[in-house]
């Protein structure tokens, strides 16, 4: 009696772990979804730019090819942990400015769609890694369980 009880205890947590499963997998496409239009809402704003300024104002020459450049955000991961997160520095360079001091709005524009991206991709990253936890937790006690009907089955 006490095994059929343990079978249906590890039952309900299989179920469980399905539900965090399905609800993970919905916060991670739509999170994906978030940046599909992030990432296109930034191309078409800097197409406008490009436009606006002609193309050689805005292309890969603003970039920097010597000295050294200070992000204004990098990722961060926590020690002996599998947590990341954006960290902020205001003292960082503003690339916006790497294209003049009149920039057209859409240029603006695309600078805060493409920060939502990194955003977004570090959420997307977050909720990849919950997944895969849950998923090996959820392996393990499968594994268990056919331990479990194993011994029954042998013991008939």
């Amino acid at each position: 009696m006490g095994l059929e009880r343990t079978a249906k205890q590890v039952d309900n947590e299989l179920d469980e772990m399905c539900r965090q499963i399905i609800e993970l997998m919905d916060d991670y496409y739509s999170n994906m979804s978030k940046l599909q239009h992030c990432i296109r809402d930034g191309c078409v704003h800097l197409a406008k730019s490009r436009y606006l300024m002609g193309h050689r104002s805005v292309s890969d020459l603003q970039l920097p090819t010597s000295g050294q450049y200070t992000a204004r955000s990098t990722v961060v991961r926590e020690e002996d942990t599998t947590v990341i997160h954006l960290a902020c520095n205001n003292d960082g360079d503003d690339p916006i400015k790497r294209f003049g001091v009149l920039v057209p709005g859409s240029l603006r524009k695309a600078q805060e769609g493409f920060c939502k991206c990194v955003e977004y991709s570090i959420e997307a990253a977050v909720i990849k890694a919950e997944m895969e936890k849950v998923q090996k937790n959820f392996l393990s006690l499968k594994n268990e369980r056919n331990q479990m009907t194993n011994v029954v089955n042998k013991g008939k």
